[in-house]
């Protein structure tokens, strides 16, 4: 078996945290490399949340992308947008990944974090946001449907969506 596979990163569970003086919170020692390297993309998301990506997903879709974007303007806009918005985290020694404050607030974060294992990567929001998220509980069984029927290909999937206004 690949390296790449045995160290492969699943979220999976929720944890919470409460955020240090500096904006930091600890990654679970589940959802990190085991050599102590984890690097972590982030974005905000949709929902009043902040999504963390491994540093290998979101380096797959760059490939993809990066292609795609050479001639169309807007996947180029999206790309500088995505590159705007990103943020590079890396775990320290302990486990910690540090937040700019401003990100925080945007979600409205103080001082606790709920961290969700969304299986790719990982959702930050306040525990009241995501409190009021889980009261429909099996939506969830419908967009798996969806998943499974849906095509592998990612670079075609962004050429159809992006072909559409």
């Amino acid at each position: 078996m690949n390296n790449a596979h045995q160290d492969e990163l699943f979220f999976l569970g929720e944890f919470e945290y409460s955020l240090d003086s500096q904006c930091r919170f600890s990654i679970p020692s589940d959802w990190r490399h085991r050599d102590g390297t984890t690097r972590l993309i982030l974005f905000p998301g949709r929902d009043n949340d902040l999504l963390l990506f491994p540093f290998e997903t979101f380096r797959e879709f760059l490939l993809k992308a990066r292609r795609l974007a050479l001639a169309n303007r807007e996947a180029q806009e999206a790309l500088a947008r995505i590159g705007s918005r990103a943020r590079d985290c890396r775990c320290d020694k302990q486990g910690r990944v540090k937040i700019e404050r401003a990100l925080l607030d945007a979600i409205g974060v103080e001082k606790q974090l709920k961290l969700i294992g969304a299986v790719s990567h990982i959702k930050l929001c306040a525990p009241e946001a995501w409190e009021k998220q889980s009261t429909n509980n099996d939506v969830y069984l419908d967009e798996l449907q969806k998943i499974s029927e849906t095509s592998d290909d990612l670079t075609q999937m962004l050429l159809n969506n992006l072909g559409k206004k």
